[in-house]
This record gives C-alpha cells, sequence and structure tokens, in this order.
C-alpha cells in the first residue's frame, strides 16, 4: 500500500507520525510526508492545535480513507499499542521540509542550521502527565497522572547529541536529576520543548539542569496571579544556578486574568530581568487589548517605548473601549 502521512501544523517532527512510519514501513509498504497524490490507500493526518481542526476537516472531501489524530483533534486518540512501542522513523523528515516551516525573521544562514538541527535531532518522552490539574490544560485529562515510559538512552538519534523531550512536567519527574545527570554524561544537549514547572524547583534540581547543556533558553509559566508566590520563589531559586537572562516565561493571557494584573506580571518579570512572552488563550481574536499587547511584549517592542504609547493600539484602543463600554467590560488602566 501507499500510505499518506499530514503533519498539518507541527514546528518540530512528529513523534507520532514518526512511529506510524516505522510501522507501515516495516510491513512493506510506502510511506509519504506531506506531498502526495489523492490516490494512496490511507491517509494518517495530525492536527496539534484546536484551532486548526475545522479547515484540516476539508481533506476529508480529498481523501477517500483518511484518519485524524493528534491533540487539535481529539485529546483522547492514541496510537495503537504496536504502533506507539515502535521507535521514531528519523529519515520521514528532511532538513528542507522543516526548513519550510520555520517562522520568525532569522539570517539564510541560521535557518538551514536550525532546520538540519531539528532533522537530525532525537526527539520522545521519558515521562507523561503531570501533577496538576489545571483547567486551561489539556494535559490532566490526555495524560493523567506522572508516570514514566522511556529512559534518556531511547531518546537519541545517531546522527546527532540534541535530544528534544516532550516530558508535560520535566522538573516534578522525581527521577529528573537521575536523568540530568544521564544527559550530562552522554554530553546531549537537550531541548525542554514543553518548559519547566518552575513552582516545585528546588536547589537540587536547579543545579541539576545548570549542569547540562541547553539547546535554548530555559522557559517556565506564569499562568494565573494566584501563582504569584511560588512562581517567584521558584524564579529566585533558579536564578541562583542558571542567570535571567537564560530564562524565559510565558504569561498566559485572556483565560482568567485581569489585563491589570497581566501588565502587573510582566512589570514583575522585568523587574527580574525575565524575558515575558505572552500566549493568548486559544488564540481569541476578540480581545483588540490583548493582541496588541501580545505583539507589544513577544516583539519586544517595549524596550523602545510604553504600551500605551504603542503607535497600533493607540490607534486602535478608541474602538476597544466603546466595545468594552457596550459589553459592560470597560477596564480603563492608566
Amino acid at each position: 500500500m501507499k500510505i499518506g502521512l499530514i503533519d498539518y501544523d507541527g514546528k518540530i517532527p512528529n513523534l507520532a507520525l514518526m512511529k506510524l512510519s516505522t510501522y507501515y514501513k516495516q510491513q512493506g509498504h510506502e510511506v509519504y510526508l506531506n506531498i502526495f497524490d489523492r490516490h494512496v490507500d490511507k491517509v494518517f493526518c495530525s492536527v496539534l492545535f484546536t484551532w486548526n481542526r475545522r479547515r484540516a476537516e476539508r481533506l476529508k472531501d480529498v481523501y477517500k480513507d483518511i484518519t485524524f489524530g493528534g491533540t487539535g483533534w481529539d485529546i483522547k486518540t492514541v496510537l495503537p499499542q504496536e504502533m506507539e512501542h515502535c521507535k521514531p522513523d528519523y529519515d520521514l523528515y528532511t532538513a528542507d521540509f522543516l526548513y519550510s516551516r520555520i517562522r520568525g525573521v532569522m539570517k539564510k544562514r541560521s535557518k538551514h542550521k536550525k532546520a538540519e538541527q531539528l532533522a537530525n535531532m532525537g526527539v520522545g518522552f521519558t515521562s507523561r502527565g503531570c501533577i496538576r490539574k489545571c483547567e486551561f490544560c489539556y494535559v490532566p485529562e490526555k495524560e493523567g497522572k506522572l508516570y514514566q515510559v522511556a529512559e534518556i538512552k531511547d531518546i537519541i538519534n545517531p546522527r546527532s547529541n540534541i535530544i528534544t523531550l516532550l516530558d508535560n512536567n520535566f522538573t516534578a519527574d522525581p527521577h529528573m536529576i537521575k536523568k540530568c545527570e544521564e544527559i550530562k554524561q552522554r554530553n546531549l544537549i537537550v531541548n525542554l520543548s514543553q518548559g519547566i514547572d518552575v513552582r516545585v524547583m528546588t536547589h537540587e534540581k536547579a543545579a541539576a539542569l545548570a549542569s547540562v547543556k541547553h539547546l535554548r533558553s530555559i522557559h517556565y509559566a506564569w499562568d494565573l496571579i494566584s501563582f504569584e508566590n511560588s512562581i517567584l520563589r521558584g524564579i529566585q531559586v533558579l536564578s541562583e544556578h542558571i542567570k535571567t537572562y537564560r530564562h524565559m516565561c510565558y504569561m498566559l493571557v485572556g483565560y482568567d486574568t485581569t489585563f491589570y494584573e497581566d501588565l502587573y506580571r510582566f512589570e514583575k518579570l522585568r523587574e527580574l530581568k525575565v524575558d515575558p512572552y505572552v500566549m493568548v488563550y486559544n488564540k481569541r481574536k476578540d480581545n483588540l487589548q490583548l493582541n496588541h499587547f501580545a505583539r507589544w511584549v513577544n516583539a519586544r517592542i517595549y524596550k523602545a517605548c510604553d504600551f500605551y504609547d504603542y503607535g497600533p493600539w493607540v490607534k486602535d484602543q478608541e474602538r476597544f473601549y466603546e466595545q468594552e463600554a457596550i459589553d459592560g467590560q470597560f477596564e480603563l488602566i492608566l
């Protein structure tokens, strides 16, 4: 058979699709990624983000036998065990394919280097699940409580010393320090793609994180204002081992915080010399203020001007406040 695999919206190699590729190739079938005609025998499509589901559904009109999966489609969908236990097919993704998906302002040479890194790195979980039950997060329902699934050695791609760990809550893993020791002993460079839970930070965990090489900054999240004390304590502990210029903090907005609380969190992080990154809940587009705020923060425009002097917001704020007044949700912050 001819098997078509569609990575609809991923930015890094898709673990489930790589396992599917291994499974079908072992059966003697031909496997294609994203580029193939409509006459393939079976198609599997991975949708990671919920806001892409409606567009992905159009593929039902193109392929007669298509199966969808991924968190953006159905958080309960999992691979059959015989596929889940397959090793990833690291030949499925090419640097050219990943190069076409890299966004942002970047020199061509740097973009090629990043694409090569992504194509050759190892990727996988050593643990799944989380100790938290955050209502805005899909992990508790999808993965349940934290449990072990693999070892560091199982994640390695022989072509590279870079590994991307997809673990949902690496710092809550009771084996986290030992795993860091193995990463260091194997001279690996690690990318903690899901970030760390800074609220469980200890000096022992911070020292373990500092002992290994990281592909990018250490990133964590401050989602709700009620997390303030534990977040600030964790940042303080972590910063004693890893300087704050190597930190980045995600800020969830548009879920359960006021804009005053969003600004407060932003200013608090800047006082600590931590770079914030705003994540608008479910990419909601119905709040001009939040979307302007996200662009102002994420593009680092705050280094050049105050938010209330930011040109696009100055242009749109009158329209925003008029709508807020109509909705009875007017909130003016000066």
